[in-house]
């Protein structure tokens, strides 16, 4: 518990600093240099045990808090830190209590129309993967995309959190043509690789008026058992992608097909918002789908979540959802009252 205390403290003066100074949209800039933002989220989860007869207790957790220092020596590069914690912590393995480095990458524009990005970066896969707590309105990502742990058939592609190290190249779309980011990467998360073996990937992205759509795919191997090379198993994956907004509602679906940890994934969600003209709270649905099968018992999840999200001021923010969620022969229903706190 003692170690994320100096990330709380530090979340809490920055919230103070950004009150006092910031105005919705803005985040706190120390100078025209040096910006500082973040978030965290605490969270309080319970419901029905799944599956039947395993320890899932009601619990009062801290589920995310980030702290972002964002420098930009000058207007062609810009270097990300983001520390983090999280209740739990995704792989590779951390106490609960540790603060990580999550992202730490450098940016750099070569031009008008070409960037490239070389560190450890978060990945630019489909939608929810890279989407942040900001902008994704349910509680948790697509269980296709993030799963419940790694090492069994649970896990989504991206189990291990969104940053991977390595390099992108990004192309910046021009009229109607797509961003286009091309990736070399470990595959292997917020850690250095076992062996030479690289993952590659390929993500379009078109930003319309109505909305945005893409799609993504990348190949490689991820190895689960450290420098034995028995450990390499094959990861890939491919992806589509729409959000659709108008003043009234706004839609959101994404389908991911691939092989991770030995099996083969496949899971699909759709979201639907409805915005309410000059209200500051906003009720959604979305419904999901994941199914891999083995080595091991096979996995067959759908849920329905229900919530409402109300955005309290421009700093902070409540959300409340019920989930109706099959797992297998298991059933039940699950909630979690969540409050995020941004500068």
């Amino acid at each position: 518990m003692r170690t994320w205390v100096p990330l709380m403290v530090l979340v809490m003066v920055f919230s103070i600093m950004a009150y006092a100074g910031a105005q919705k949209g803005e985040v706190c800039s120390l100078s025209d240099k040096l910006t500082i933002c973040g978030y965290g989220q605490m969270r309080y989860d319970g419901g029905d045990k799944l599956p039947a007869g395993a320890d899932d207790p009601e619990d009062f957790t801290l589920r995310r808090a980030f702290l972002n220092v964002i420098a930009n020596p000058n207007d062609r590069s810009m270097i990300v830190l983001s520390l983090a914690t999280f209740d739990p912590n995704p792989p590779p393995p951390h106490a609960q209590d540790d603060i990580i480095v999550y992202n730490l990458f450098m940016d750099y524009k070569l031009n008008d129309v070409y960037s490239v990005r070389f560190g450890q970066v978060p990945t630019y896969f489909g939608l929810e993967a890279w989407q942040g707590s900001a902008e994704r309105v349910a509680l948790e990502r697509a269980m296709i995309l993030q799963g419940s742990g790694a090492g069994n058939n649970q896990s989504g592609f991206y189990f291990f959190g969104a940053p991977d190290r390595g390099i992108w190249l990004k192309r910046a779309g021009e009229g109607s043509a797509p961003d286009m980011y091309f990736g070399v990467c470990n595959g292997q998360g917020r850690t250095s690789d076992y062996d030479s073996n690289k993952n590659y990937s390929i993500d379009l992205k078109w930003d319309r008026d109505w909305g945005i759509f893409g799609v993504s795919w990348f190949d490689g191997e991820y190895n689960d058992t450290g420098p034995s090379l028995t450990g390499e198993q094959d990861r890939s994956a491919i992806n589509a992608y729409a959000k659709y907004r108008t003043p009234a509602w706004d839609f959101q679906g994404e389908y991911a097909n691939g092989k991770m940890l030995g099996a083969d994934r496949d899971g699909w969600y759709v979201q639907v918002c409805k915005i309410m003209e000059g209200k500051t709270w906003m009720p959604y649905l979305k419904y999901e789908k994941f199914d891999s099968d083995g080595p091991g018992a096979p996995c067959n999840y759908d849920a329905l979540h229900g919530g409402v999200e109300w955005q309290v001021d421009n700093h902070n923010e409540l959300t409340v959802q019920v989930s109706d969620v099959d797992l297998g022969s298991d059933d039940a229903v699950k909630f979690g009252v969540q409050w995020q706190m941004s500068f």
